[in-house]
């Protein structure tokens, strides 16, 4: 058996537009140094993260306490939405309602969800102990919806904070518990 750790990023800077360099808060970034005390006792082998700033910088801290490189895999990326949006919370509900609603240079939630499919199998194919994902929010919570075939749905990803825990007990290559941490 296995612990997979999925850790949604800390609080980012939503002053930067840009989302793929978008920093984190002086808040985000003392809860960053704060998850390495939540695993200091735990088994971790290896660590996973999506290439963008905020997340990298979520996970340093625990990767350099654990003495562990992180391992950058462009499609655990939060999803594309395209141009800014002003109504955030209007366009996600629309989201979760029609999975294959997207903008102009934007993804789909189902777009989303093959992308992070293959990653999250291809990073748990050769799993030998427990492991970190850090990744995003939206990112998340539509891998999370496909693992546990809808249950983790639209009101669960609203509640999501960051930085925010959960754990996956992996046998036999099939999930097998889901807990918020």
């Amino acid at each position: 058996m296995s612990i997979v750790y999925f850790v949604r990023h800390a609080e980012r800077d939503i002053t930067i537009q840009e989302d793929e360099t978008a920093p984190l808060t002086i808040n985000g970034k003392k809860d960053a140094n704060e998850l390495k005390h939540f695993f200091a006792d735990k088994n971790i082998k290896a660590i996973y993260s999506s290439p963008y700033q905020r997340t990298v910088h979520t996970i340093e801290p625990t990767a350099s306490f654990l003495n562990l490189d992180i391992n950058l895999i462009n499609d655990l990326h939060e999803r594309k939405i395209g141009s800014w949006i002003d109504d955030f919370s209007f366009f996600s509900e629309q989201q979760w309602k029609d999975f294959d609603y997207k903008r102009l240079n934007g993804e789909s939630l189902n777009e989303v969800a093959e992308r992070l499919l293959v990653a999250y199998r291809e990073i748990t194919n050769n799993i030998e102990g427990d492991i970190i994902i850090c990744g995003h929010g939206t990112a998340f919570a539509v891998l999370f919806h496909h693992l546990t075939e809808g249950e983790f749905g639209f009101d669960e990803w609203q509640r999501m904070k960051m930085p925010d825990i959960y754990r996956y007990k992996i046998e036999n290559k099939k999930l097998k518990k889901i807990k918020y941490v």
